[in-house]
């Protein structure tokens, strides 16, 4: 017999707040809003049902955390370098947390390439997001 902790529920927490994040603030800078509809119908980013390897114990819940924190701190180096080409260390980094992802039933169907060019509808929307009012009558 095995001894196993279960995940708390500050990690779940946790996880569905990376995940939304994805939805929020990474997919739409480089997908459009159809692609990212479709995303979620498919299940991107949630357990695999038809596979129980999540199993939601504390270690499971702290890999899928940290795989998701290192995919977040890859795509926002890749940004803040304004650059398309990524040293391959990161791209293997990338690639790999990808599948550890995938080991642990969590569904991410996506390459380093898919992230490689920001989408034009997406980057012209983000950055009418980002403009200042300069008068209250204008809002």
């Amino acid at each position: 017999m095995k001894t196993v902790f279960s995940s708390t529920e500050e990690q779940e927490q946790e996880i569905a707040r990376l995940v939304s994040r994805f939805y929020e603030t990474v997919f739409p800078k480089y997908f459009t809003k159809s692609e990212i509809l479709h995303f979620r119908k498919i299940g991107v980013l949630e357990p695999n049902r038809s596979s129980s390897t999540y199993l939601g114990t504390l270690r499971d819940a702290y890999q899928v955390m940290t795989c998701l924190h290192v995919l977040l701190s890859v795509l926002g180096k890749q940004q803040d370098k304004d650059s398309i080409i990524m040293d391959s260390s990161c791209v293997e980094l990338f690639q790999h947390n990808i599948t550890l992802l995938n080991e642990y039933g969590i569904f991410f169907p996506f390459y380093y390439d898919h992230f490689s060019r920001l989408n034009n509808e997406a980057s012209n929307e983000m950055q009418m997001m980002d403009i200042q009012v300069a008068n209250q009558y204008l809002v």
